[in-house]
């Protein structure tokens, strides 16, 4: 029979057990995903929505909110309405891990939804994972684990061109 380790709760619900301290201290110059990297319950995904920063590009969209943590996390919402083919939605997934495993350093103190757009599945390998690089470059020069409240984009004077259309 095996014996089950009382597990610790944080206020996250990540539920890292006491026996295995490794996962609290993250190496990062090791390439590995373990669990404690991934959002993986319905409350870790509502934590990150309820007080959301939302980053996007033509391919990927990201929604980021400091965790308070040493390390970032990673959660997957790709969707079956986006991406109809599982074969799809699975090559999508994996290609997110890997990116956000190789730059997990640069967005330490997040977590992260990462949300997939419809078409991405007639994308190339190498055109994904630069656009998901790019996100993790707006997140990291964001500042938002900083305090510091996000500037919405926009090009100036854009408001002013549409009311004048109107």
């Amino acid at each position: 029979m095996i014996e089950q380790q009382p597990q610790n709760s944080d206020e996250s619900g990540s539920g890292l057990s006491l026996d295995n301290l490794e996962l609290t201290h993250h190496d990062f110059s090791r390439n590995h995903f373990p669990k404690s990297l991934r959002l993986l319950s319905p409350k870790q995904f509502q934590y990150v929505f309820a007080k959301a920063e939302k980053f996007s590009n033509r391919h990927w969209t990201f929604i980021v909110r400091p965790n308070g943590l040493p390390y970032p996390r990673l959660g997957l919402a790709i969707a079956k309405k986006q991406l109809m083919k599982s074969v799809w939605r699975n090559r999508v997934k994996r290609l997110a891990r890997e990116a956000f495993r190789q730059h997990k350093q640069a967005v330490s103190g997040y977590d992260i939804v990462v949300l997939g757009r419809r078409g991405m599945q007639d994308v190339e390998n190498r055109v994904l994972i630069n656009s998901f690089e790019h996100l993790i470059r707006k997140v990291k020069q964001s500042g938002l684990k900083d305090g510091k409240q996000r500037r919405v984009a926009g090009k100036p004077g854009a408001a002013r061109k549409r009311r004048n259309k109107a």
